[in-house]
Parts: C-alpha cells; structure tokens; sequence
C-alpha cells in the first residue's frame, strides 16, 4: 500500500475514478478499457479527449504486462489510477522492475521530458525509420519503442515518474501522465 499511497500523493489524486491493485493481465486491461468507455460517455467527455486517455491507459497496462519483474510479495503487485479533476484527467500507474530496467526507464523518461512536441514527433519518425530497418521476424516492427513516446505524443505533458528502491535487485516504478481537458 506504500506505493499506492506515495503514487496518489505525488499526483494530487484523492478520490480516483479507477482504482486496481493486482495482477495485470489482457482480461484486466479489456474489463479496465470497458469501464473507462463507460465512464469518459457518463461524464460527456469529447471523443478527442476519450481516445487519447484510451491509447495512454493502453500503453501504461501493456508496458506492466511486459515488462514488469514478478514477486510473490504483495507489496510488489503493480497498480493503476485513472482520476478525473477540474483541469484535467491523471493516468497513474506502478509496476516493479529490476534495477537495470529502472536506470532505463529514468533515462528515457528523462530524455523524453527534455523535447518539445517538435522534438517528439522527430523521435517517433526515427523510432519508425529505425523498426522499418530492423530484420527481427521477432519485433513488430511498427510499434517497438514507440510506447512512450506515444503517451507523450497524446497527452503533450511531461511524464512525471518515480523510482523507489524495493530490495538489492529490483525498484517500483511511479509514473503519472495527465491529460489536459482543454
């Protein structure tokens, strides 16, 4: 509950929309999409806004399939917020990851902060030119890397992001992502 509570504070969320600790797995991510469509129609939200909060949710819940370290504790268990204030919707999420990952995700996430929208949409055209060059039958080739530039395509914000040691091998990663109503 320390990550919940540490995610919910760094992002000002008090009475969040959605809320799940647990095992993250296609059903969860189907049954969370569905709840969202629900709730972004009940509150009369613009279809611009709904698809962009879908595609970041999207990439936020695949990322912590992939990529996310498995533990028995449960303290480990990944997370995910979606909030809805005044100005603007807050996409949360947490996941545990090894302490490799987690420098990289930290560089990323840093690079990524320091461009413009300009500089953005320069990183996902290179990200596409180098997957078309790619010869791994393995990759999909359209879409590897573009997770997180993706997310910061849609939500034109910066990430806002935290990484907290959890033992000698592995981190939980905070990352929060808002979505501007207007």
């Amino acid at each position: 509950m320390e990550y919940l509570k540490e995610l919910k504070q760094m992002l000002s969320i008090n009475n969040p929309v959605i809320e799940y600790q647990g095992v993250i797995n296609q059903e969860v991510i189907l049954k969370t999409l569905s709840e969202l469509e629900k709730l972004m129609d009940s509150f009369g939200e613009k279809l611009k806004i709904t698809r962009k909060a879908f595609t970041i949710i999207t990439e936020c819940l695949q990322n912590i399939v992939r990529y996310s370290d498995k533990s028995d504790n449960p303290l480990a268990h990944p997370i995910f917020i979606f909030d809805r204030q005044d100005t603007q919707y807050v996409i949360a999420s947490g996941n545990l990851v090894s302490q490799e990952k987690a420098q990289k995700l930290q560089n990323r996430l840093l690079e990524l902060n320091q461009l413009d929208w300009l500089g953005i949409q320069e990183a996902y055209r290179d990200v596409i030119r180098k997957n078309m060059k790619e010869k791994d039958p393995e990759r999909d080739r359209n879409s590897a890397g573009l997770g997180f530039i993706e997310m910061a395509r849609k939500s034109e914000q910066k990430f806002i992001f935290k990484i907290m040691e959890f033992d000698a091998n592995c981190s939980y990663f905070l990352l929060g992502i808002r979505i501007l109503k207007d």
